[in-house]
């Protein structure tokens, strides 16, 4: 089968099913000692509440520079903070004589803070759990900015190697919170970072520096696949001056902060392999680390896909399956991506198509898109075995269309129209002069046109709102043809597709001709079936096979790419059957798991 053919098909038939936000959970624990602590923070704490968040520990006050004043131009001790400084955020605890002057309402992953303890308390831990985060500091151009870097525990960097490949950095002064409360020179340039601490560093001129090594995603809040994604791409820049060996690692996620979607389970993974010669597989399942060694400015493409027909049966449909993915490399970074995924046409762990016009108990529920490509026939009167499928000389390919609705029933289709039923509106209760939404809009999948007028385009073409249409001329106009006998998906399904021997797209019929009319010699009544024209029976049948029935490396195969054996038996156009046989391959287009929304 010609891969563009499908994906032409599937172009024009984008219906985006929306994707949710959820989070993937490490611990990160930092000691806190008597006096100021220099803290950064890598995950995205959850809560994010500063009364939450520092419940129960013997804090004095947190405080965060306000990066939206005026620029650093000397730095100052903790010792001299004072509350409502437009320089600085500050928590104070509610038990505070002055916690009504508290600014710094909750902490972002990210950042550094400040965070005071009372002379006389024993050093303690402070554990946060959240969601890791990948943040460029927002460097101040020609300035200090407070902030921090991920480094792993074991052999962390020297402040020198860190900033060695940023020509904004490189030779500028650093300071670091000493144990007198005081900012202070780092002493040498080969001193060790600590984990979770956090450094006043000067900027010359601008800077997007993030470290030696850059992990770039196309979501900065990590590889969220949701229920439709399928692959994606994690970018890792080596922006330093020497050769560095970068390590790769799926890890377990932590468990769920109590009120987020529970962890169904780790993210089955595949990468993509670059240069894979015949017969050699182009995604591999990813179970161990991947290392690669990167010379000084080289970048290193990782394709990454998700298995979902992997995915464990825990959870249920909803689940949400979580993991990680560690970044680290021979220096001594460290990063940590977040990876989700949920079961098809599931987002954020909520249906996607109960959000988009009813309830559904099947995870392949909406509209399929693809093509057959019949291979094969047999000859009816061939001298030697008249039911033996041969070659065809070329291959011929049609659009196929198939619903499955929110139970698992599966249905062909001739042709579907996608249009918008708009939201509606009602008066604010708290501001009957504002209105807010009531329901909010939906796509809806049409197969009667004449429900067309009562609903908007989705698409705008000449300035004007119109439908989508999708149609298959293999087929003729009718009622959508339920396919039974299987599963959608994994087992083999069959559909009967008839034509009429008056039906106008007979092959028999020719309304002109009197032989094929279908009428008396005096034209004064109708023929039965069989006089002049034959009833035609199409026996359809999509048998799904666990992979491409071509071989070909689809990354979503099983899951949103599905596909098989295709067969076709017709009766009625020779005194003995015609078989036909080939291939098909769909791929879901929409999750709306109704059609005719419901009538």
């Amino acid at each position: 089968m010609n891969p563009s053919f499908l994906r032409h098909t599937l172009t024009a038939a984008a219906l985006l099913i929306g994707v949710g936000a959820p989070a993937q959970w490490r611990q990160q624990t930092v000691e806190l000692r008597p006096g100021w602590n220099a803290v950064y923070l890598e995950v995205q704490p959850e809560p994010a509440g500063s009364d939450a968040l520092f419940a129960g520990l013997p804090v004095e006050s947190v405080w965060a520079w306000n990066r939206s004043g005026a620029s650093a131009e000397f730095i100052q001790d903790p010792t001299q903070l004072i509350v409502g400084q437009a320089d600085w955020l500050t928590y104070l605890p509610p038990q505070h004589p002055a916690a009504g002057q508290t600014s710094l309402h909750a902490l972002s992953g990210g950042r550094a803070y400040l965070v005071r303890i009372p002379d006389g308390t024993a050093p303690f831990p402070w554990t946060v759990t959240g969601r890791p985060v990948l943040r460029t500091p927002a460097w101040v151009p020609d300035s200090w900015t407070l902030t921090g870097f991920a480094v792993r525990e074991a052999n962390p960097p020297s402040i020198r190697d860190l900033l060695a490949g940023s020509s904004a950095h490189a030779g500028q002064p650093v300071l670091r919170l000493g144990t007198t409360g005081r900012w202070e020179p780092v002493p040498t340039a080969n001193a060790p970072m600590r984990p979770g601490e956090a450094f006043w560093v000067r900027t010359a001129g601008a800077s997007d520096f993030a470290g030696p090594v850059d992990v770039r995603l196309t979501d900065r809040t990590g590889l969220l696949f949701g229920g439709d994604l399928v692959e994606q791409e994690i970018l890792i820049v080596h922006r330093g001056a020497q050769s560095r060996s970068v390590t790769v690692t799926p890890i377990a996620s932590a468990g769920a902060p109590a009120g987020q979607t529970p962890v169904a389970g780790p993210v089955p993974l595949s990468y993509r392999v670059a240069g894979s010669g015949a017969g050699e597989p182009a995604w591999q399942p990813w179970t161990a680390a991947l290392q690669r060694t990167l010379a000084a400015g080289e970048t290193w493409r990782l394709r990454i896909a998700v298995r979902r027909r992997d995915l464990p049966a825990s959870g249920g449909a909803s689940a949400l399956f979580q993991s990680l993915l560690e970044v680290t490399e021979s220096g001594g970074g460290r990063w940590t991506i977040p990876v989700s995924a949920a079961r098809a046409g599931v987002a954020g762990g909520t249906s996607v198509g109960a959000a988009q016009g009813g309830a559904t108990t099947s995870g392949r529920a909406g509209l399929w898109v693809g093509s057959a490509r019949i291979e094969a026939v047999n000859q009816p009167s061939h001298p030697g075995n008249p039911t033996l499928p041969r070659p065809t000389p070329a291959a011929f390919e049609f659009r196929l269309l198939v619903h499955v609705d929110g139970e698992g029933r599966a249905r062909l289709l001739q042709k579907v129209l996608q249009m918008h039923q708009p939201a509606t509106y009602r008066p604010d209760p708290e501001n009957p002069g504002r209105r807010i939404v009531d329901e909010p809009g939906r796509t809806v999948l049409l197969t009667d046109d004449a429900l067309a007028s009562q609903y908007s385009g989705s698409a705008v073409r000449d300035g004007r709102g119109v439908g989508r249409r999708l149609s298959s001329a293999a087929f003729g106009p009718g009622t959508p043809v339920l396919l039974g006998g299987g599963t959608f998906g994994t087992g083999t399904l069959t559909g009967e597709v008839v034509v009429e021997h008056d039906d106008p797209l007979n092959p028999f019929v020719h309304r002109y001709h009197p032989d094929h009319d279908n009428l008396t010699e005096r034209f004064d009544a109708a023929l039965p079936e069989g006089r002049e024209s034959f009833r035609v029976a199409r026996t359809v049948t999509l048998e799904f096979t666990d992979d491409d029935p071509e071989g070909l490396p689809w990354a979503g195969w099983g899951d949103l790419h599905l596909g098989g054996r295709y067969r076709e038996r017709i009766d009625g156009l020779h005194r003995h059957p015609l078989q036909v046989f080939g291939t098909f391959r769909l791929q879901r287009a929409s999750a709306v798991p109704v059609l005719n929304d419901g009538r």
